[in-house]
């Protein structure tokens, strides 16, 4: 079985639904690199979602940002591969309002056991809002 068959790309193309993280985060995919590694998608985050100061909590911040980049590595592993994430250090450029914003994710370097992961979120107009590297251990099937 190719990376091409991995069951992700069933909901990636909406065959499938959504993992509830990606629907609380109000996900929808924009763009699917053929391939795989690297992905597009929009979120919407919700006033529930936000702090004291109407900012999108960081951790909704960093998650978004996680749930785009694991899609963009998970899409070119075998079937049945896991994907834990090690570390993620997010960078909070400008705060998050409720709304629609993007998010990309993409491969930096990936090795048999490990992935090094980049993204960003930006407004609907191009803004940087914020931005993430992380590192995933791969762990195929035996």
């Amino acid at each position: 079985m190719s990376a091409m068959e991995h069951p992700i790309w069933d909901s990636l193309r909406g065959s499938s639904p959504l993992a509830p993280c990606s629907e609380l985060l109000g996900m929808r995919v924009i763009d699917i690199a053929p391939q795989g590694g690297r992905m597009k998608f929009q979120y919407q985050p919700t006033p529930a979602m936000c702090n004291p100061m109407g900012f999108v909590q960081g951790g909704f911040v960093t998650a978004m940002l996680d749930d785009v980049m694991a899609p963009a590595l998970i899409s070119t592993c075998a079937p049945d591969t896991s994907i834990p994430t090690l570390e993620i250090k997010t960078s909070f450029i400008k705060g998050v309002k409720p709304g629609p914003v993007i998010a990309e994710g993409w491969i930096v370097k990936k090795t048999r056991s490990v992935a090094f992961m980049a993204a960003e979120i930006q407004s609907t107009d191009g803004e940087l809002l914020a931005m993430a590297s992380a590192t995933f251990r791969i762990i195929a099937p035996e």
